[in-house]
């Protein structure tokens, strides 16, 4: 039994700025693939924040416990076991918890 078996991609810009010339660079990107569980939100659940507000999530993704620490505001792609994309976007991270045993992610 997989329990991580769709993909979650985080794709990272790095602005090239200038070298010792003065020479513009270019832009760099990196990507990151991470194993994971995606879990639709069908019942239009909310999650809460410490500020007070709360927000409806369209997926709700388990990862490995000792994963990266995901920011508020940053995009990712989702796969799902065929390899597509759903709904062929980029979702924003509206949360992200690290618990004993896993992390969790809300788009």
């Amino acid at each position: 039994m997989d329990f991580r078996p769709h993909k979650l991609q985080v794709v990272t810009f790095t602005g090239g700025g200038l070298d010792e010339n003065g020479i513009p660079q270019q832009d760099t990107s990196s990507i990151e693939e991470l194993p994971c569980r995606i879990v639709p939100n069908g019942s239009a659940q909310q999650i809460p924040f410490i500020d007070g507000t709360s927000h409806v999530y369209s997926f709700s993704i388990f990862l490995n416990q000792d994963c990266r620490t995901f920011s508020i505001g940053e995009k990712v792609k989702l796969f799902g076991l065929d390899g597509e994309v759903p709904n062929d976007k980029e979702f924003t991270v509206l949360g992200f918890i690290r618990n004993q045993l896993n992390a969790r992610l809300w788009v």
